[in-house]
């Protein structure tokens, strides 16, 4: 028999019955033969057509679990080394309310080598993500391809907005703290956020005349060095200094 019954109150990932009893329909899945709930809700079991759902409170039918492909929004709950949770908000800009949580794999937030996963994702970024799967609890994310990452993100410092300079690099007006983020192509408009790059680290650029100003003080291929010996030293090893004196004495 079903481990639940009609009017049950249940939340994702609850098991409800097996594939032999009862059809997965609105609101729930089957993995491995057994039918879990893929939404919070009120379970609703229609043993004329052999199905079972889950439906909100009011008899409304309830946003699913994700399937592969869906994008989904979410804060950042959790972040280590290799890996972080979000606790999704949003699926198919739709909102969603029942505090389901993704995981974010340090693999699957960039193409190119990053050493940890708190170099490009902090706490409480907000961030656009895809499923990896289908129905299933954790919802498995990437954050692969331009309009994928960060949408916003918060000094660590002084939890001011982070505004946008160059690509995945940020800068706080408030605190002037630098940081970095894997950011999604539209950072910050959503949140008002203008990207600033003229907020960007100069470079240094080179100058031949602070080459030869170098040189001639003896710092930038200068003709003679401080060797073992003491100053005075040549290149050629000898110690000029010395043999002038000697040849005085003569």
């Amino acid at each position: 028999m079903a481990d639940v019954k009609s009017g049950d109150i249940v939340v994702p990932g609850d098991q409800l019955c097996v594939i032999e009893e009862l059809m997965p329909s609105f609101g729930t899945f089957e993995k491995d033969g057994i039918v879990y709930a893929a939404a919070p809700g009120q379970v609703d079991m229609d043993l004329k057509e052999r199905n079972i759902k889950v439906l909100s409170p009011d008899g409304g039918m309830k946003l699913a679990l994700p399937v592969k492909g869906d994008i989904v929004m979410g804060k950042a709950t959790l972040v280590f080394d290799q890996r972080a949770e979000v606790r999704i908000a949003r699926i198919n800009d739709e909102d969603y309310h029942s505090g389901l949580v993704g995981e974010l794999h340090i693999s699957n937030v960039t193409r190119r080598y990053v050493k940890s996963m708190l170099d490009v994702l902090k706490l409480n970024d907000i961030v656009r993500a895809v499923a990896l799967n289908t129905h299933e609890i954790p919802v498995k994310l990437t954050l692969v391809g331009p309009e994928l990452g960060v949408v916003f993100g918060a000094c660590t410092r002084c939890g001011n907005a982070l505004t946008l300079t160059t690509h995945n690099n940020m800068f706080c007006l408030r605190c002037e703290n630098r940081e970095t983020r894997e950011v999604a192509n539209d950072y910050g408009l959503r949140f008002g956020l203008e990207a600033r790059p003229d907020l960007a680290p100069r470079r240094r650029s080179y100058d031949r005349r602070d080459y030869d100003r170098d040189d001639r003080r003896g710092r930038g291929g200068g003709r003679r060095f401080d060797g073992p010996r003491g100053r005075g030293d040549d290149r050629r090893g000898g110690r000029g200094d010395d043999r002038r004196r000697d040849d005085r004495r003569r």
